[in-house]
C-alpha cells in the first residue's frame, strides 16, 4: 500500500464565472458542441474536441467562436470518431481519429493541411522534438510508434528497457484510455498507465532527438495522497451505484493528462478535481489541486489550468472561471 504522504501544499477553487462556450442555451446554439472530450489552452487560442460533433472548435481567448475545424467523414481533413488533440509549438492542431487509423493536421487560420497515417490506432497522442507525434502500441516490442505521412511504424526499443508492468498492458476494458501521454520536454514524455481504482502507474520516457529510438523508460513517482484519493473516490462510487454499473470503465482512474503553465496536469475520475504535480526537472512548483465548481462538477471531461484561470469541460459546453485561493481541507481528506 502506498502511505498517504503530504496532501496538497495549495489548494485552488473555482471562483467567479469568466465566460462560457457557447455562450447561450438556446436551441440554435445547443448542438455547437455535441460531446466535448478535450480542452487545450494555447498562446494561438482555447481549442476544444468534440468527438461527436467530429470537429475541433477554435475559441478566441475570450470565448468567441473563431473556426471549426474539421468535419464528419472519411476524406482529407474529415474526421469518424476522434479521440485526443493535441497543440503544437507552431500552433498547429493534431487530432487523433483511431476509426481511420489517422492523426488530421489541421491550422487554426486555414483548416486542415494533411494526415498523418499510423499503423496502429492513434487513440492517444503525443508531440516531441521537432515535430515527432507518438501513439501507443499497447504492445511490449514498441510500446510506442510515430506517426508518419506512409503509416510507418519505425520507432524501435529495447524489450529490456521497458518494465514488465508496462509489457502486460493494461485491461481491455481501458483501452480507449490505457496510456495517456504528455510531453515533458527535452524529448521526453509523461506515459500515465491507467488500470482500475487506484492501481495505476507513471512512467518517464526518453525518445531520442530524431524520434526513432526509445532510450529510456524510468519510473516517475506520483504522490501517495494521489492514491488515497483515488481509493477513497472509487469506494464513493462504488456504494451509489448498481454492482454491475460499478465495474464499468469510469473506475479508470484518469481522464486526461497534459502539461500546461509548465506543470504536469491530471484529471482524476470519477472526480470534481484537477491535480498539478511535481515532476523533478519539468517544475518547482508545489504540488497543488484544483476544485471545480459544483454542481455540474461531477459531470467534469477534461480540464485545463493557464494562469488564474480554469477551463472545465463538461459533455456540452465549456466553463471558465477565475481561480481564487482556498481555504478548507482538501476534498476526501
Amino acid at each position: 500500500s502506498v502511505p498517504p504522504g503530504p496532501w496538497p501544499q495549495t489548494v485552488r477553487a473555482a471562483g467567479e464565472l469568466l465566460w462560457r462556450f457557447p455562450a447561450d442555451r438556446d436551441p440554435a446554439s445547443a448542438d455547437l458542441i455535441e460531446r466535448g472530450l478535450r480542452v487545450r489552452v494555447a498562446p494561438q487560442g482555447v481549442f476544444v474536441l468534440d468527438a461527436l460533433g467530429a470537429a475541433v472548435l477554435a475559441l478566441t481567448p475570450d470565448g468567441e467562436l473563431r473556426a471549426r475545424l474539421g468535419a464528419r467523414g472519411e476524406g482529407p481533413g474529415e474526421l469518424v470518431s476522434p479521440t485526443d488533440l493535441a497543440v503544437g509549438p507552431d500552433g498547429r492542431l493534431f487530432v487523433a481519429d483511431p476509426a481511420t487509423s489517422r492523426v488530421g493536421v489541421f491550422d487554426a487560420s486555414r483548416g486542415p493541411i494533411e494526415d498523418l497515417l499510423a499503423a496502429y490506432p492513434p487513440v492517444n497522442i503525443a508531440l516531441t522534438g521537432p515535430g515527432h507525434v507518438l501513439v501507443p502500441t499497447l504492445s511490449a516490442q514498441t510500446l510506442l510508434a510515430r506517426v508518419t505521412t506512409d503509416g510507418t511504424a519505425d520507432l524501435t526499443v529495447d524489450p529490456r528497457e521497458v518494465p514488465i508492468e508496462i509489457s502486460g498492458g493494461p485491461s481491455d476494458r481501458v483501452s480507449l484510455h490505457g496510456l495517456l501521454m504528455a510531453d515533458l520536454g527535452d524529448g521526453t514524455l509523461a506515459l500515465l498507465q491507467n488500470r482500475h481504482g487506484a492501481d495505476f502507474r507513471m512512467w518517464r520516457v526518453a525518445i531520442s532527438p530524431d524520434g526513432r529510438e526509445i532510450v529510456g523508460v524510468s519510473p516517475l513517482p506520483l504522490p501517495g495522497w494521489l492514491y488515497t484519493m483515488l481509493e477513497e473516490e472509487t469506494e464513493r462510487v462504488r456504494a451509489t451505484v448498481p454492482e454491475d454499473f460499478a465495474q464499468g470503465d469510469f473506475l479508470v482512474p484518469f481522464k486526461a493528462v497534459h502539461v500546461n503553465d509548465g506543470r504536469l496536469w491530471l484529471v482524476p475520475a470519477p472526480s470534481s478535481r484537477v491535480v498539478a504535480v511535481t515532476v523533478d526537472g519539468l517544475t518547482d512548483t508545489p504540488t497543488e489541486a484544483v476544485v471545480a465548481p459544483p454542481p455540474v462538477s461531477r459531470g467534469l471531461v477534461d480540464a485545463a489550468v493557464a494562469g488564474n484561470r480554469l477551463y472545465a469541460l463538461y459533455q456540452t459546453e465549456l466553463r471558465v472561471y477565475r481561480l481564487d485561493g482556498y481555504d478548507g481541507a482538501f476534498p476526501m481528506r
